[in-house]
């Protein structure tokens, strides 16, 4: 490869092209946000990483090297028994300025930790690489990147994986970015690195990282709260209007606490899809378990986005419409609709014309809401119902309408607060008409339902034509 082409890719791209990275889902307003987001949880990424490193490396007193730690644009560990059980492998385009940049031993402020020795890679100064800070980290039982990057939307964006496959890809990005520098240590860490590369790591230390890292979160969260004046905080209270329901706070714990364990078990079955030897029904089993958490996944991110909306008054909350395709949206969406039919078997008719405008919208906001409108429908049908989605344009908008044979029984249904429904025949749960039809008005749109006695509920969706002139950052 040539040498400008390789010093154009990075890590962030190696996990984008294997489809297969998991990230701290979070919703957030704007650029600085996600800034100060990335960087609390890659703080929590690299204190987890050393507190699972101290778990599973055994300190002994001969020293033998037991994992590899490579980092960028510092060292990350700061345990000094630990770093003496590991070589470190620091890739940065710095010179001549790294002794300083060693992480301190914080009993002893003033002296660096007892063990400066580590594999200085210089990257050139032209290296995308150097817009990146990650991790690298290859032990006996586990092998694990995290990553902080900024993504094709310009975010900041905290990445981490577990899978060999992309730790084998990283590593050899890395190698070559080593054999570009000349550097006379690539054989020796090659071999090394050979010795750990291919670990599957226990399903076990997958979740016990996870439960580092919300803890550590957590912590951030808390140290944030309690450095913030008293008076300050009794002034914004008095300004702050309460939620428009106390179920809130209830919700947004409910669906963090939801989400943690179910993309623990999606991360954990990816892991056993990727094994070999597989038979064709415990592919098929593994392959339902995953579905069935990311639609739950799903569902609590729409819930929480809900009521994150719900609890502030529409202006406040800055909605960013811009031109998106409706195409595409289906296009990713669809397949994951007929599935869920599938399995209930529900007869889905979907009628698109041939070629959808563009809208204005959220897009983010716009999938989930559409998400749950469609679970909505597929569950309250009985088995062997008709479900069809017809999609047509009407004047300067485009009109999407959900008929369903079955009447939608109300006299089944309990309020939970004012912001869901739940069918106690199905267990499940669902945005409250009210609610929903806000998150459309947020969106520019416009919801209208009715039931009829011969054609069953019938739910209308009209969404604004867009063009790129006068829709794009537009806020409700």
């Amino acid at each position: 490869m040539i040498l400008s082409e390789v010093l154009k890719i990075k890590l962030s791209d190696i996990l984008a092209e294997d489809n297969w990275d998991d990230e701290l889902d979070n919703f957030a307003d704007d650029n600085h946000n996600t800034i100060i987001r990335s960087q609390h949880e890659w703080n929590a990424g690299v204190a987890s990483l050393e507190k699972l490193l101290s778990l599973m490396i055994e300190k002994n007193e001969n020293k033998l090297i037991q994992g590899i730690v490579i980092s960028s644009p510092t060292p990350m560990m700061k345990d000094v028994k630990l770093v003496s059980q590991l070589e470190t492998v620091v890739f940065s385009s710095f010179h001549g300025e790294k002794m300083a940049l060693m992480p301190c031993d914080f009993k002893n402020k003033i002296q660096p930790i007892s063990r400066l020795s580590f594999i200085d890679v210089s990257l050139d100064i032209n290296d995308i690489l150097n817009k990146e800070q990650f991790c690298l980290v290859l032990t006996s039982k586990f092998t694990c990147l995290i990553l902080k990057s900024i993504d094709k939307n310009h975010n900041s964006k905290f990445q981490f994986s577990f899978t060999p496959e992309i730790i084998k890809k990283v590593w050899l990005l890395l190698k070559e970015r080593m054999i570009i520098s000349q550097n006379y240590h690539t054989e020796y860490l090659d071999k090394l690195v050979n010795k750990f590369i291919s670990i599957n790591p226990n399903y076990k230390i997958i979740t016990q990282f996870t439960r580092y890292l919300l803890k550590e979160l957590e912590k951030i969260k808390l140290v944030e709260i309690n450095q913030i004046p008293r008076q300050s905080q009794s002034i914004s209270l008095k300004k702050t209007p309460l939620p428009p329901y106390p179920e809130f706070e209830l919700l947004q714990a409910l669906t963090h606490e939801i989400r943690t364990p179910l993309t623990t078990i999606k991360t954990t079955t990816k892991l056993l899809l990727k094994r070999a030897k597989l038979t064709p029904d415990i592919v098929k089993y593994l392959e339902l378990i995953e579905q069935e958490c990311i639609e739950q996944i799903n569902r609590m991110e729409l819930i929480f986005r809900a009521a994150e909306l719900e609890s502030k008054p529409i202006k406040q909350e800055q909605v960013k419409l811009i031109s998106t395709s409706l195409e595409e949206i289906l296009n990713q969406t669809i397949p994951t609709w007929k599935k869920q039919a599938q399995r209930r078997n529900i007869i889905l008719d979907i009628i698109i014309p041939h070629k959808l405008p563009q809208i204005v919208s959220d897009p983010a906001i716009l999938t989930q809401i559409l998400g749950g409108l469609m679970e909505k429908f597929i569950r309250n049908l009985p088995s062997g119902g008709n479900f069809q989605v017809l999609i047509l344009p009407a004047g300067n908008q485009l009109k999407l309408q959900f008929l369903s044979e079955s009447n939608f029984n109300n006299d089944h249904v309990k309020c939970l607060g004012k912001l869901l429904l739940f069918q106690p025949e199905t267990g499940s749960l669902s945005l409250s008409y009210d609610v929903t039809k806000n998150i459309f008005h947020a969106l520019g749109g416009k919801l209208t339902m009715k039931q009829t006695q011969d054609k069953g509920e019938i739910l209308t969706i009209f969404l604004p034509l867009g063009n790129s002139k006068n829709c794009i950052n537009q806020a409700v």
